[in-house]
C-alpha cells in the first residue's frame, strides 16, 4: 500500500511541480490582467505576452529528458516550418486565408513576426509530449495531435484578435484557417513522429492543457 502510494506521490517530482505552479500562476495573472485591468496596467500585460512565450518555451524545453540531434532538428523544423507558413499566409492569403499581424508579437520579418516560429515550436512540442502519455497506437495519437492543435486554435482566434496579435479581413475567421492549421500541424507532428526523440515531458503536456483552459476561459471572457 505504502509504495503505491509513493509511486503516486512520486509523478510529478519537486521540480516539476513548481515549474508548472509557476507556469499556472503566469497564465492566470495574464487572464486576469488582459481581462478586469485597463490604462497602463492593460498595455504591460500586452508588453508581458512575448516574454512569457519566451519564459514558458525556455521552463518546459528545460524538463526534456534527452537533448540530441533528432530533438534540435524537431525545435529547427517546426519553427522554419511554421513561421514559413505564416509568411506565406500573410503576404499571399494561402494556407490560411487572407489576415495581418498587429505589433503585440513584436520584431517582424516579411510582415510576420519571429516570434510567431518560437510559438509554433511551443505549442506543438507540447502537445507531442501529451500524446505520448495517450495509451494508443501512433496513428491514433497522430490524429488526436492533430485535433488538439486545431481545437487550440479554435480557442484562440477569439482572443488573438481581441488583444490585437493578428485581424482578419473583414473580421471573419475563414473556415480555411483551420484546415491550413490541420495540414502545417499534421506536418510538424508527422516529422516528430518519423524522426522521433524522447518526450516524456509531464510539464510540456501540462502547459498544453493550461494554454488550452487559458485560451477556453478567454473565449468565455
Amino acid at each position: 500500500m505504502n509504495s503505491r502510494k509513493n509511486k503516486k506521490a512520486a509523478f510529478l517530482n519537486s521540480g516539476e511541480k513548481l515549474a508548472i505552479s509557476v507556469l499556472a500562476v503566469f497564465h492566470l495573472t495574464g487572464f486576469i490582467l488582459l481581462n478586469f485591468s485597463s490604462g497602463l496596467i492593460y498595455s504591460i500585460a500586452l508588453d508581458f505576452v512575448p516574454i512569457n512565450i519566451i519564459f514558458s518555451t525556455l521552463l518546459v524545453v528545460k524538463f526534456q529528458t534527452e537533448f540530441n540531434v533528432r530533438f534540435f532538428g524537431f525545435i529547427a523544423f517546426t519553427f522554419l516550418t511554421g513561421l514559413a507558413a505564416e509568411i506565406i499566409g500573410v503576404n499571399t492569403g494561402w494556407i490560411f486565408g487572407n489576415y495581418s499581424y498587429g505589433e503585440v508579437l513584436g520584431l517582424k520579418i516579411f510582415n510576420t513576426p519571429l516570434l510567431i516560429g518560437l510559438n509554433w515550436f511551443l505549442v506543438a512540442y507540447c502537445t507531442i509530449c501529451l500524446i505520448d502519455y495517450m495509451p494508443a497506437n501512433a496513428w491514433i495519437k497522430y490524429l488526436a495531435g492533430i485535433f488538439l492543435l486545431v481545437a487550440l486554435d479554435y480557442f484562440i482566434e477569439p482572443a488573438a484578435i481581441r488583444l490585437g496579435f493578428w485581424n482578419w479581413e473583414n473580421g471573419n475567421i475563414p473556415l480555411g484557417n483551420y484546415y491550413g492549421w490541420a495540414a502545417i500541424s499534421g506536418l510538424i507532428l508527422a516529422q516528430g513522429f518519423l524522426l522521433p526523440f524522447s518526450r516524456k515531458n509531464k510539464v510540456a503536456a501540462i502547459t498544453f492543457l493550461l494554454q488550452l483552459t487559458f485560451f477556453m476561459l478567454q473565449s468565455i471572457f
